[in-house]
């Protein structure tokens, strides 16, 4: 038997295009891929020429009704214990050409339900932006803890980005005792 020998040169100059262009190709793929899925999980939301991304989310704790020592009659926004409370940082962009921005456009909504949450509070209260300008603030959405995705939407857009995973309230969360 005869042991196979080395491609010759002419051999090497015909594969050797093929075998790039294999390599372009499958590199190409891959970067669109990746692309795609960077897209697919972006945190930005535009309308009417502004845009809105979303830079940071936080669950804000506070004081409970044991904390309180029962004293929480008539103490306006108390989030109860069968709810969180979520601050939501974002960044409002103009584009080419100046524009206003509504943040309470910006509304938060669960996949146990179909109700619109509206921001109870802030720091963007709206306005106009100049050409290629940019504001940023936060808003807070009081949101029911039980275990749902929340998710961000201006109006009725079906475009949403995802804000947070609630947990469940804790047993007798929706009891008050005195």
């Amino acid at each position: 038997m005869a042991t196979p020998g080395r491609p010759s040169v002419s051999v090497w100059r015909a594969a050797l295009p093929a075998i790039l262009c294999v390599l372009a190709v499958a590199a190409g793929g891959w970067q669109i891929a990746v692309q795609a899925a960077a897209r697919h999980h972006t945190l930005t939301l535009r309308s009417s020429g502004a845009t809105y991304t979303i830079t940071h989310v936080e669950q804000v704790s506070g004081l409970t009704d044991a904390e309180l020592g029962g004293m929480s009659h008539g103490i306006q926004g108390l989030v109860g214990v069968g709810q969180m409370l979520i601050r939501v940082s974002v960044t409002v962009t103009a584009g080419a050409t100046p524009t206003t921005y509504d943040p309470q456009q910006l509304t938060a909504v669960s996949s146990r339900s179909p109700a619109v949450i509206h921001p109870a509070g802030g720091s963007l209260t709206g306005g106009p932006l100049r050409t290629h300008s940019h504001i940023e603030g936060s808003l807070s959405y009081v949101v029911p803890r039980d275990g749902a995705r929340i998710t961000l939407r201006i109006g009725n857009q079906s475009t949403t980005v995802p804000l947070v995973q609630t947990d469940d309230a804790p047993p007798g969360a929706d009891e008050h005792n005195h």
